[in-house]
């Protein structure tokens, strides 16, 4: 099975990427994520 993983190419490109969904183990649960947010704070890793 597949997900949608976001990548940080280079400064000011992010592009999503098809990636294989991990395996989970017997104590450990798989969140699906609807939303996110950048703080701003970590900007520079976007723009530098």
């Amino acid at each position: 099975m597949k997900m949608t993983a976001m990548y940080l190419e280079e400064a000011g490109k992010i592009v999503p990427r098809k990636i294989d969904m991990p395996r989970i183990g017997k104590d450990e649960v798989l969140v699906s994520i609807k939303a996110v947010g950048i703080c701003g704070s970590d900007v520079h890793y976007y723009t530098t």
